[in-house]
């Protein structure tokens, strides 16, 4: 009989095809290899019993990190153990167990953690220093239009419109991840690649200021200047590393906090900027309704939850505007 660790194995190779983006099946892999591999995986499936799940997802949860520095976060362990219940639910169907164990475990209930974003002041002293960084334009767009980062590495230019005259726009197509590589014979294990947005929804145009299109004129043609100049093979995307090559998203993030700490600005991660961006709309008058569409939510319920703390201060304000009319 099969253990855990080759089923896992033999599920996401020849039931996941189609049925998942290419991105959650590298962190399934990653997941199987980094914790489960050494551990649970060793047991047979048909050993598996109710008690063994809930004692691997209490050690993850306590002592779970790599780096030793505590447990796994609630929405890793979730995600765990939808991968455990899903992979386990298709060898029941398929006769290799009796039961599905995972059906009888609960894992720690995700947490709404507070969104990290900048304050005024923290992204007015940001934005003094991205003209001099290689990554500043890259982190100006996000600033406001809220990209995710796939999306915003993965932007081409011919879906970047830009009229100085009338109405500048982008649109969301595509986005760029690390995934699996289809090729088993290469030595690497991962390559990037193009995928579509993460829902229907995410599909979709944003609007651009005006000061923001100009500087996207200026970074096309710095950007032409420097194919031109180094024989650089045109990729057709926005924002290229010094190198002319597309960015790996991990090398986005490591180049987005290194800026931060150069210029001793509070660290947050590169999703931030989206907060960021978020938080700024509804600070500026912006409806919930146009800002889930601009953020590319699947409905305006997704954007009241993650922004209740700017809605919730901009209530009471209004509420407290009402005072005028009792004078």
């Amino acid at each position: 009989m099969i253990t855990l660790y080759e089923w896992l194995l033999i599920w996401i190779d020849m039931y996941c095809l189609g049925q998942l983006k290419p991105s959650t099946t590298v962190n399934y892999e990653s997941y199987i290899e980094r914790h489960i591999k050494n551990t649970i995986g060793k047991v047979k499936l048909c050993d598996l019993s109710p008690l063994m799940l809930p004692r691997f997802y209490q050690e993850k949860y306590k002592n779970g990190r790599l780096d030793g520095a505590g447990g796994l976060s609630a929405k890793t362990m979730h995600n765990l153990h939808t991968m455990i219940h899903t992979a386990l639910d298709k060898a029941y169907k398929m006769g290799y167990i009796n039961r599905n164990v995972s059906d009888l475990t609960t894992v720690p209930r995700v947490v709404k953690q507070e969104r990290r974003f900048f304050t005024v002041d923290e992204q007015t002293e940001l934005q003094k220093y991205l003209p001099n960084e290689r990554i500043g334009m890259a982190v100006l767009l996000d600033l406001y239009t809220g990209l995710r980062m796939g999306e915003l590495l993965g932007l081409p230019w011919s879906n970047v419109h830009l009229d100085l005259n009338g109405e500048s726009y982008i649109r969301i197509t595509q986005t760029i991840n690390r995934i699996k590589n289809p090729d088993r014979k290469s030595s690497h294990r991962t390559i990037l690649a193009f995928d579509t947005p993460k829902t229907s929804y995410s599909v979709r145009t944003i609007p651009l200021l005006p000061e923001i299109a100009e500087k996207l004129l200026q970074h096309r043609e710095e950007q032409r200047r420097m194919i031109s100049e180094n024989n650089w093979n045109d990729t057709g995307l926005v924002f290229l590393t010094s190198t002319g090559t597309p960015y790996d998203p991990s090398n986005f993030r490591l180049a987005f906090t290194a800026m931060l700490k150069r210029h001793n600005i509070r660290i947050i991660n590169v999703h931030g900027l989206r907060h960021t961006f978020a938080t700024r709309s509804l600070e500026s008058g912006m409806d919930i309704k146009t800002l889930s569409r601009i953020l590319g939510h699947s409905s305006i319920q997704i954007s009241l939850d993650l922004y209740a703390h700017v809605t919730d201060q901009l209530q009471a304000e209004h509420m407290a505007n009402l005072r005028t009319f009792l004078k």
